[in-house]
């Protein structure tokens, strides 16, 4: 070959190498997480689809995607029950506890939370625009297999005039000698103020109460149906992620289920029966293991509510996050992310389910009931309304920890406020607070300890006691040690002995420290385990401050099938009481 022929075929060869990397540059942009120029998109999604959102916005991020002639987003994803969000949205936003920005898109579970904004008065902090929807899951209530066998299931279709049915007659001794053991019927609900699934099940009730017709909300026949169904609620929980998640843990460790039913969407029955109760996408490529029993997903046949998970942009987003939130809702709506919400349970927009997900959650074959209409806002609100004076009632003992360090500033290390307030200085308003909000015809108790317990207030009706109550905690005065672990037990005891099965049996405990007294761990764990939800005490504790032994409290609110919440900042002190009592 000739010298010139040889170079040529050298340098073809470097153009065409030099062409191809130039190629590759350019199919594989920089991702939008490592550029400095992109717009910054907060989201703040429901708790039940929140790491769903989480690793789609990471996808989107690795993409190098952009839109408007070469922008680019970087898009941040957060999680938060849709009530908590919408009373964030319409307070002007300050959640300095989770110091979680705030959002330019709202992902809640349901467009009702957008009607009882604008209910508020406050529809205009969302950007006018067409009905969008990611996603859609139907309210339906799961019940543990052998107890929807028991109640006639899958030949009978079920309904809430079935749970009716099954509290006025008894329980479940009325469906046969053999499933007496099970007690009492009982409902695992969420908060209808602060989740979509209690939001979703209160509205089903009425509906189901009323045939349809919202006139009648507040006729005494509806009164009486609704008040029959939440005469069955263990505890109303704040999140129902948190309750499947208890439920998954007893699955293995009793003979019987320890609750009846759960209100809720069916896509979480989906993922439970997968083995993933906390929603947790990632840990379903980790061989998640199925409960021994699985849960089914009965639409009431009266009725039920499609939840229809809607895109949001916020009135606070700018022209550019506008755009930027346009394109990532785009991007969600493409295949391959509508697929990752068919893997996890969800249906599509249109409301059409997948065969695997009615062979998991038990619906093959099975003739769905009807969607029920959409009440108005004002209607929600009167439901709303309704329901606080529908729901069961709480008898709670408050035992608050008055050992010495309570007189000691909340974060040492801090000379600026409200850090370096004593504990017990910011606690009172909260605690004043919290009595204001609770039912009159609620009951509520006041213990205190520290080197011991004692008994500051009996427990009497909220309207009886609460101005004692205001005065008592105003002078409370810290000193001694922490008995925690023999007064939890003496709390628990006291309570059990007078135990009353029409209202929800609780403590509520509040420590900011570890036990410094007799007892073990081991044995407030045995006094506290709940057998059952209609006949234990429920122990809710809070640990206050950064000393406070959570790993213990988190031990014993499990224990007895309750919940566990932490304020490690004073902006936390509020919202910590608000959680715990969202269950009453």
């Amino acid at each position: 070959m000739r010298r010139s022929g040889w170079l040529s075929l050298v340098f073809g060869a470097l153009v065409g190498t030099l062409v191809i990397v130039l190629l590759a540059t350019t199919v594989t942009p920089p991702s939008n997480a490592t550029r400095a120029d992109c717009v910054r998109l907060i989201t703040s999604s429901s708790t039940e689809k929140g790491d769903l959102i989480a690793e789609l916005a990471e996808r989107y991020n690795n993409t190098g995607r952009t839109f408007d002639r070469g922008r680019c987003a970087k898009v941040e994803a957060h999680k938060k029950t849709s009530g908590a969000t919408l009373d964030l949205i319409a307070d002007g936003w300050n959640d300095l506890d989770q110091h979680q920005p705030e959002p330019q898109v709202w992902l809640p579970s349901s467009s009702l939370w957008l009607d009882l904004l604008r209910q508020r008065g406050k529809g205009e902090r969302i950007k006018a625009g067409p009905k969008t929807s990611l996603a859609t899951s139907p309210m339906v209530i799961a019940m543990p297999e052998p107890m929807a066998k028991a109640m006639g299931w899958p030949g009978k279709t079920l309904g809430w005039g079935d749970v009716l049915e099954v509290n006025r007659n008894g329980g479940w001794a009325s469906k046969g000698a053999a499933y007496a053991q099970w007690g009492n019927f009982t409902l695992g609900k969420d908060n209808p103020r602060r989740s979509t699934s209690g939001l979703a099940a209160t509205i089903a009730t009425y509906f189901a109460a009323t045939g349809g017709d919202y006139g009648k909300i507040g006729t005494a026949e509806t009164v009486q149906f609704v008040r029959g169904i939440e005469a069955s609620v263990a505890y109303y929980s704040d999140d129902s992620v948190a309750f499947l998640k208890t439920l998954y843990d007893e699955d293995r460790k009793k003979p019987t289920p320890y609750i009846s039913a759960m209100a809720m969407q069916e896509q979480m029955v989906y993922l439970y029966n997968r083995g993933v109760p906390t929603g947790d996408p990632a840990q379903l490529k980790g061989n998640p293991v199925a409960p021994l029993r699985p849960l089914v997903a009965v639409h009431p046949r009266e009725g039920t509510m499609l939840i229809d998970h809607p895109f949001l942009v916020t009135a606070n987003a700018s022209p550019e996050q506008q755009a930027a939130a346009k394109d990532f809702y785009d991007f969600l709506l493409e295949t391959e992310q509508q697929k990752r919400f068919r893997e996890l349970g969800f249906r599509d927009p249109g409301g059409n389910g997948t065969p695997e997900l009615a062979g998991v959650v038990g619906t093959q074959g099975a003739q769905e009931p009807p969607k029920i209409g959409v009440p108005t806002g004002e209607q929600i609100q009167k439901m709303l309304d309704g329901w606080e004076y529908t729901q069961r009632r709480g008898r709670i003992l408050l035992v608050l920890d008055l050992s010495g360090s309570m007189n000691e500033p909340f974060d040492k290390n801090r000379k600026d406020k409200p850090y370096a307030e004593s504990r017990i200085a910011l606690l009172k308003p909260a605690i004043r607070k919290q009595l204001e909000y609770l039912h009159p015809e609620d009951e509520v108790g006041l213990w205190t300890f520290s080197d011991g317990y004692e008994e500051k207030m009996p427990i009497g009706k909220v309207k009886n006691v609460r101005g004692p109550m205001v005065d008592l905690v105003d002078n409370l005065t810290p000193k001694g040690d922490t008995a925690l672990y023999q007064t939890v037990m003496a709390a628990n005891e006291k309570m059990r002995r007078e135990f009353d099965p029409n209202l929800i049996n609780a403590v509520v405990f509040l420590t900011d420290g570890e036990n410094t007294e007799a007892g073990t761990k081991e044995q407030v764990l045995q006094n506290v385990d709940a057998e059952r939800l209609d006949n234990s005490v429920r122990i809710f504790t809070m640990a206050y401050g950064a000393q406070a032994d959570s790993r213990v409290l988190d031990e014993i609110a499990q224990k007895s099938k309750a919940r566990s919440y932490q304020a490690v900042d004073p902006y936390g002190i509020d919202k910590m009481f608000v959680n715990v009592f969202s269950n009453f």
